[in-house]
């Protein structure tokens, strides 16, 4: 058998960092994330904590005396965190509030949508000249077998689970004290692991790396935060324009199925609009395909600009890392896709 040629070559390299880079996302990123993010948090934070640093700086008989960065650093997350808190708290009880009214108004709902489906059923069965109430009948029974079956889905998850909920509020606790104490810690010896890095043997894979990272963060990562956010502004703009008195929490819930792949705004808002179409109430509907269009177009313009231009990734390409990282490593593929493309193509194209 002849060497393998150039192309050959290509292709099993290409195959053997493929395989490289989906080992490190499944089995060591995930003991390491927590320093990856204390790092990115310290970074985040160096400029504001020298500024405070050099403020406060004073000098007693000649001696020059500074506020240790960790010291400043710690207290600027802390304050951020407290600030976060309030605002969540702030948000939170708005968000109850709002579903306390929901509840409290569901079974005019559930009553409202019986009448609206029995009037449909009515005018279906003098359509096909039907038996009178066959087709209702048929509809309470697969919406009562739906539901049961839902509940018994649902409870032995939910009862059967409640020990890996409670293993995960732990685990969430212990990761949130590392990333507190480690991104103090990186701010403190800021320089030595600098220098470490430069002096280590694979300097050059650590720099490509830490490239390849920080466009993940300017460009897919906030790319999609703002796409979060503009779409929950919008729904939530959009909500309250109608009248809407639950616009919080459904304008929240629409704007974060947008974030999930596959689904998007309009998995809510094209029944709801329809609905509303059938009912009379046009202007209502019309606002609530204005919502899906306006999120549609921030989300098609944001990717196409800020992804094609920083990342290199098309929309076409996000949609293939996206879904091949979900069927690789579950939610967490919508991150992970995305960037363990963007490794093998930089590793290859080195």
């Amino acid at each position: 058998m002849g060497v393998p040629n150039k192309k050959l070559k290509k292709l099993m390299l290409t195959i053997g960092i493929a395989l490289g880079v989906y080992a490190g996302l499944k089995y060591l990123l995930p003991l390491v994330i927590p320093f990856f993010i204390a790092l990115g948090l310290a970074e985040a934070l160096r400029p504001w904590a020298l500024w405070i640093q050099k403020k406060c700086s004073f000098s007693v008989k000649g001696h020059r005396f500074q506020l240790p960065l960790g010291l400043i650093g710690g207290i600027l997350l802390f304050g951020i965190m407290i600030a976060a808190a309030v605002l969540c708290y702030v948000a939170g009880g708005k968000l109850l509030s709002e579903g306390k009214l929901l509840l409290q108004d569901l079974p005019r709902f559930t009553e409202e949508a019986k009448q609206k489906m029995a009037e449909w059923c009515m005018h279906l069965e003098e359509a096909l000249r039907l038996e009178s109430g066959c087709v209702l009948k048929w509809a309470e029974d697969v919406f009562k077998n739906l539901g049961s079956q839902a509940g018994e889905l649902m409870m032995p998850y939910v009862m059967g689970n409640s020990m890996a909920w409670a293993k995960a509020a732990v685990k969430a606790a212990v990761l949130l004290v590392v990333i507190v104490f480690g991104t103090i810690l990186a701010l403190q010896d800021g320089d030595e692991i600098h220098s470490y890095f430069c002096r280590s043997a694979f300097h050059q894979e650590y720099v490509q790396m830490g490239r390849i990272l920080k466009v993940i963060g300017a460009a897919y990562g906030k790319t999609q935060l703002l796409i979060l956010a503009g779409t929950v502004m919008i729904c939530m703009g959009g909500l309250f324009l109608i009248g809407n008195p639950y616009y919080g929490i459904l304008g929240l819930v629409i704007g974060l199925l947008d974030a999930l792949p596959f689904i998007g705004t309009g998995t809510i808002l094209f029944p709801w609009a329809f609905s509303l179409f059938l009912g009379g109430n046009g202007g209502r509907g019309a606002v609530l395909l204005g919502i899906y269009l306006a999120s549609y177009f921030l989300r098609q313009i944001m990717e196409s600009k800020v992804m094609g231009k920083k990342a290199g990734l098309s929309p076409f390409l996000t949609l293939a890392a996206v879904y091949v990282g979900i069927q690789l490593f579950g939610i967490l593929g919508v991150i992970l896709g995305p960037l363990g493309f963007l490794i093998i193509r930089e590793s290859v194209d080195a």
